[in-house]
């Protein structure tokens, strides 16, 4: 905490004011202007971040140098910086902030829970989700559509059963499955089948998880989402649009 001598106090408040806020011979300061972050202070929390320098963390923050929602010139968050060089002490440290803005999102609208569901870090979802309250369920991209596009079906399977909604539609209309079927994790497509995930939802474009199937070539799952849609609806597949053909 910053440290105020009497003459500074005596200029900023009246005596009334002093006498108010003065309890048990220690002074509590509401009033006091926050610090502006220096550009050499900024530099120092980045590099911290990056390279997981938790004493050099901790020494920006204890001295009110820096916010703990502190962004570097892209606009990223401290937590992300340290999420993505997997800086963990420093994540820790930064997540266990009480002023911490534990949804802060990059200018991509990502957050550190869906990076830590993208890179499958089962710890540290887990922590977000059950220690620091983050939202899993959000309008557009969410933690499990991060968690499918890499094939983190662990991940996945722990944000179903915390309530992720399965058929989540991101600002493309695209699901999870789709994002799962394009992974090529098999393990992961039959894990949201499993929870509900519907084959029918088309995306912007007009088209099916199926239909992203052939556009990145995942043959067998293709087969088997058809399979599964003959048996569902009593009819053959047929694509929602012409399909492209390659060159």
């Amino acid at each position: 905490m910053l440290r105020l001598n009497s003459n500074f106090i005596s200029r900023a408040f009246s005596s009334k004011l002093r006498n108010c806020i003065i309890y048990s011979g220690f002074a509590i300061f509401a009033f006091m202007p926050a610090l502006a972050q220096t550009p050499a202070a900024q530099l120092d929390a980045i590099k911290a971040a990056k390279f997981d320098d938790i004493r050099g963390m901790q020494f920006l923050l204890n001295q009110g140098l820096i916010s703990p929602n502190m962004r570097d010139p892209k606009g990223t968050p401290l937590l992300l910086l340290a999420i993505e060089d997997r800086s963990m002490k420093v994540l820790y440290l930064l997540m266990d902030e009480q002023q911490v803005d534990i949804d802060a999102a990059n200018r991509n609208g990502e957050n550190t829970l869906m990076m830590a569901s993208l890179y499958g870090l089962m710890p540290e979802v887990k922590y977000l989700v059950e220690k620091k309250a983050a939202i899993f369920n959000r309008e557009g991209w969410t933690p499990l559509h991060y968690a499918a596009t890499t094939g983190q079906t662990e991940v996945a399977a722990y944000l179903l059963e915390q309530g992720a909604a399965v058929n989540a539609l991101s600002e493309s209309n695209t699901t999870p499955l789709m994002m799962a079927v394009r992974s090529g994790n098999i393990n992961t497509v039959s894990l949201l089948l499993k929870n509900g995930a519907d084959m029918q939802i088309v995306n912007h474009q007009g088209f099916t998880a199926i239909d992203v199937a052939d556009l990145f070539e995942r043959a067998d799952i293709s087969e088997g989402l058809s399979s599964r849609w003959l048996k569902l609806y009593k009819q053959k597949y047929t694509h929602m649009m012409v399909m492209p053909r390659g060159n």
